[in-house]
């Protein structure tokens, strides 16, 4: 399979026919970049939103205090994508570079060998999220010590599916790739309301995600069809992939503690009801988030080509950046003007107390959704330390947050000290790498 080209000639009919756009997002679209993920971009909304839904309604049927245990199991999930993303971006970097170069037997080799460590992560964290189900009901309070454990059995696929998305990313393979997305949405969604609608409560959701890991990894794998099934993958690039796999899990290190420790410091500081409210909170805030999230995904694949051409990618850094921040304004904005409405609308009445922080909440997302582009362009030249500089800020939140927790307006305004600090320590760092 050819590789595909990100870039696209910048016609004065293609600039005129975007000429209603803003600015930023104009100069994204014309060069490519929004053109390149605009089918991915059309899934991920569909696919957030449907993820939304999911939390919407079962937030609204379980009540704050088991729905702040979905949460918690939830946001589990996400620090075990540790592992799942830096296989995905792992494999979607050398992919993209193997591809550039139509090295077709050393993605196979990469498949190979990454989903052999996928199987062992996977199965490995699985018994020790099994044996430890006791232990983390009676840290977190939770009700039950079963959600873990339907949790555990759906890790090792979990981390595999890993592996095939990173080998669709890194082709630009963005239908097959979006098609894996959907089939993870539409399984958790309608299986986890069904569930939860014959009395499963909790469990019922959990079973859910387990099962949304397996729709994803059938549907994923297609993409292994037509490599050559017995490429090796060799010593030396073994070597290079695990140099890169450093970094990368320092990025994505500092990425779970900023997106998930505030959940978990609240839910084992506050009581049931507060952590439930606090969980809505997050998960409207996060929009912002998940709303900019397919511009990184096609970032680094297609900085990672380019850089591997030797073509030049500056601009590139500056339009997703233009991109994401148009993006987060309108968001935040709304967030700012309607929070009762918005929270009133997604969670009903019974969340309306987090309203005054939706729009707060909002900005410290914005300020480390700008910091992600900056390391995750970084990441793609194969330059990794922005993420020594996201556990920093990762560790400083927990630190800061595990003190200073009085209220919850305090959890959210610590955190937008601390990303503006971030945000501002990597554009200096990029200034500087730039010029030397």
């Amino acid at each position: 399979m050819d590789p595909i080209d990100p870039i696209v000639s910048q016609d004065s009919e293609t600039k005129e026919r975007l000429g209603w756009l803003p600015r930023p997002l104009r100069a994204a679209a014309s060069s490519g970049l929004v053109t390149g993920s605009a089918l991915l971009l059309v899934s991920t909304t569909i696919v957030n939103l449907g993820n939304y839904l999911f939390n919407l309604i079962l937030g609204r049927w379980l009540g704050p205090a088991d729905f702040a245990d979905l949460s918690l199991i939830v946001t589990f999930m996400l620090v075990l994508t540790l592992i799942t993303a830096t296989l995905q971006t792992v494999v979607a970097k050398f992919s993209a570079a193997y591809s550039a170069e139509e090295d077709i037997a050393r993605v196979s080799g990469l498949r190979r060998w990454s989903v052999g460590w996928g199987w062992i992560f996977g199965i490995g964290l699985a018994l020790a999220l099994i044996l430890g189900a006791g232990q983390l009901q009676a840290f977190f309070h939770t009700a039950s010590a079963w959600p873990f454990i339907l949790l555990g059995v759906g890790i090792p696929v979990y981390f595999v599916q890993g592996v095939d998305r990173g080998i669709l990313q890194g082709q630009l393979r963005f239908l097959l790739l979006s098609a894996s997305y959907q089939a993870e949405m539409w399984a958790r969604l309608i299986i986890g309301i069904g569930l939860v609608a014959l009395g499963w409560s909790v469990n019922g959701a959990v079973a859910a995600l387990t099962l949304s890991f397996v729709a994803t990894w059938l549907v994923a794998r297609l993409g292994a069809r037509g490599l050559p099934g017995d490429a090796r993958f060799s010593p030396a690039d073994q070597r290079a992939a695990l140099v890169f796999a450093g970094p990368v899990s320092l990025a994505l290190i500092g990425q779970i503690l900023i997106n998930n420790s505030d959940v978990l410091i609240v839910k084992h500081f506050f009581a049931p009801v507060d952590a439930g409210h606090y969980a809505a909170l997050a998960l409207i805030g996060r929009i912002v988030f998940f709303a900019t999230w397919s511009v990184v995904t096609v970032l680094l694949p297609a900085v990672a080509q380019l850089h591997q051409k030797g073509q030049p990618h500056r601009r590139y850094l500056w339009m997703s950046l233009g991109a994401v921040l148009t993006v987060s304004v309108v968001v935040t904005g709304g967030a700012f003007l309607f929070p009762e409405l918005v929270v009133g609308i997604l969670f009903g009445e019974a969340y309306l107390s987090i309203a005054p922080l939706l729009g707060l909440y909002a900005v410290a997302t914005t300020l480390y959704s700008l910091s992600n582009v900056v390391i995750t362009y970084r990441l793609s030249i194969g330059n990794g330390r922005g993420g020594t500089l996201a556990v920093i800020g990762g560790v400083a939140q927990v630190i800061a947050l595990w003190f200073f927790h009085s209220s919850l307006q305090q959890v959210v305004v610590v955190q937008i000290g601390l990303m503006s600090g971030l945000l501002v320590l990597l554009l200096l760092w990029d200034w500087w790498m730039e010029r030397a």
